[in-house]
């Protein structure tokens, strides 16, 4: 019998928000913020992470928090899960973002996710890599098509108003933004468990 013992999600969904406001309010932060920070961006800019939902985003996280729901009942989390923390991100031509995890002492996240708001064409996908570290070497140039058991990463292109949600520990790395003439601008969070 052909059983999956160990798995992982991402749960996708467009919205349909209005994106100018949230686009305007992100390049006012950037000017009250201009240095930003710097954690697994190269280029680009990256806001300070927020824990209050400004009024600009609340559309947003409304329609986020019933996606974390959903996915807390698809765990079957005893906890229900609240934001912990979100952050802006602006990436210019040949901005990326290095491979990292949402994982740390400082927050108990256990679901993370973005939010595109700008997705030129070309500004650079999010690729997700297996948790398993020996798939590439194991089944790369030996199978004929790749599947949830034998790829090692798996993208996805950006477009506005997509939101993606995934596990905090699942390792990922944004591309280059090839686009000489438009930033890609997205929004980040992490969701975490919390006692009812």
């Amino acid at each position: 019998m052909f059983e999956n013992i160990f798995s992982s999600y991402l749960y996708r969904k467009l919205l349909d928000l209005d994106l100018k406001p949230i686009h305007k309010h992100i390049l006012q932060t950037q000017k009250k913020d201009k240095a930003g920070r710097i954690l697994t961006n190269y280029g680009g800019w990256q806001s300070q992470s927020f824990t209050t939902v400004h009024n600009s985003v609340k559309p947003l996280f409304k329609s986020l928090d019933l996606i974390i729901e959903e996915i807390r009942n698809n765990l079957d989390c005893k906890y229900k899960l609240k934001l912990n923390a979100y952050w802006y991100n602006i990436n210019y031509f040949s901005s990326f973002n290095r491979p990292h995890h949402h994982i740390g002492p400082k927050w108990n996240a256990l679901t993370s996710g973005v939010f595109y708001i700008k997705a030129p064409p070309k500004s650079g996908n999010i690729i997700f890599a297996s948790p398993n570290s020996l798939t590439s070497p194991m089944y790369d140039d030996r199978v004929n098509s790749y599947n949830p058991y034998t790829s090692s990463t798996f993208y996805i292109e950006p477009q506005e108003n997509l939101c993606a949600v995934f596990p905090s520990d699942l390792k990922h790395y944004v591309e280059p933004n090839l686009n000489k003439k438009e930033a890609r601008t997205s929004i980040s969070f992490d969701y975490g468990a919390k006692d009812v």
